[in-house]
């Protein structure tokens, strides 16, 4: 089975060994095949128009494959706005249900609340970028709900029982350290396993 990860730093994995990677690592540990098509400082309409050209180039395999994605922080750290990256996670779930494919949406580990890139200080209120992200997430929940999207909630790894970031799992406030990789691996291995069970039970 393969799985197509759309996304951005997030996914690529930005300030880790690629052999660090969450999906590296994720895919030695369920055997799948994680295909890493994050690219740093994409948004979501990058996301979109890469989407359409793996499906041109893809051939039909829609039963041994499928779609995540995880995108739309650098929306709102670019505008300071949510309605474009809603949009257009919308149409990629929306387009991939058309033409048969599976898509899973991601929901990313969240500010780490310190330690910001010095460089992005000037270009991002990160406060209220942090409140906009709350309101995206909490969206993308509402709308994989309404619609029957499978989802990967990372934040729930990244923060303790009183809700503060987990610090110790970030190499900066926005991407995960090595540590975070393997917790984000973690997760993802478990979502594969319960997917499988689900498909042995079918």
């Amino acid at each position: 089975m393969e799985l197509i990860c759309l996304g951005d730093s997030l996914t690529f994995g930005y300030g880790v060994h690629r052999a660090q990677c969450w999906t590296e690592l994720a895919a030695r540990e369920s055997g799948w095949t994680l295909r890493n098509c994050g690219v740093c400082g994409d948004t979501t309409g990058g996301m979109l128009a890469r989407m359409r050209e793996l499906l041109r180039e893809e051939p039909a395999r829609r039963s041994e494959r499928y779609f995540l994605l995880m995108g739309g922080c650098n929306d709102i750290f670019y505008s300071g706005r949510c309605e474009g990256a809603q949009e257009n996670m919308a149409a990629m779930v929306h387009q991939l249900f058309a033409v048969g494919e599976a898509p899973i949406v991601a929901l990313g580990p969240g500010l780490g609340g310190v330690n910001y890139p010095h460089s992005w200080l000037t270009l991002t209120d990160f406060p209220a970028a942090e409140a906009l992200i709350r309101d995206y997430t909490a969206w993308l929940e509402r709308f994989c709900d309404a619609f029957g999207v499978r989802m990967i909630d990372f934040r729930r790894d990244f923060r303790d029982a009183a809700g503060r970031p987990r610090s110790e799992l970030y190499l900066d406030g926005l991407h995960p350290n090595e540590a975070g990789h393997r917790v984000m691996a973690d997760r993802v291995s478990r979502v594969i396993a319960v997917m499988e069970r689900e498909q042995m039970n079918a």
